[in-house]
């Protein structure tokens, strides 16, 4: 039969070729933009430190405050890494971030309030001890799309959207781990709300 196998498979070549090409323009992109001039990975692991400190010492009177005031109740954070960008004497680092309130009873964890957001956060330059200026982060309802748009490149929107489809389970581990640590739990407490 003419053309018939071959014919059909050419589709997906091209389809596959395709994805092929953006991926390769996805990682030049962050390759060249993505850690500008001057971050290493250290720099970036302090960057990220700090700003998950920032976070957890600046946040709303949650439910377990308010319920459990002669407890002990932190907030916890954990971090997905989207972009850095340079921004004249400062960086602006975007990012996704999993907060979550926390207190021990009766040797478990207890989960109160949360949030899973991303956020912009603006950190001096390499050339300074890290400090964390400001971080922002979207608003809630219309304008909460545009935010990330004018805030994110084209690549961060891509990996932000990827992130929120699919939270990473990797992130709530992370802070489950700090969380106990925290509280002196042992690895395997259990978690309850």
């Amino acid at each position: 039969m003419p053309g018939g196998p071959a014919r059909r498979r050419r589709p997906y070549v091209v389809i596959g070729s395709a994805i092929v090409l953006v991926a390769a323009v996805l990682l030049g992109y962050v390759a060249l933009f993505g850690r500008p001039a001057g971050v290493d990975a250290a720099r970036e692991r302090t960057m990220r430190a700090s700003i998950i400190s920032y976070l957890e010492q600046r946040h709303w009177r949650g439910v377990l405050e308010a319920r459990r005031s002669k407890q002990k109740v932190r907030w916890i954070c954990a971090d997905r890494l989207i972009e850095v960008s340079g921004d004249g004497e400062n960086y602006k680092v975007g990012l996704h971030a999993l907060c979550q309130e926390f207190t021990a009873v009766d040797g478990s964890l207890v989960k109160g309030s949360g949030e899973s957001s991303p956020k912009l956060a603006t950190v001096t330059s390499p050339d300074r001890p890290v400090e964390v200026l400001r971080v922002e982060q979207p608003p809630d309802g219309s304008g909460y799309g545009s935010w990330v748009r004018s805030n994110f490149s084209w690549a961060g929107v891509a990996e932000l959207r990827r992130i929120q489809r699919s939270l990473p389970a990797d992130l709530e581990a992370t802070m489950l781990t700090k969380a106990r640590s925290a509280f002196g739990l042992p690895a395997d407490a259990p978690v309850r709300r």
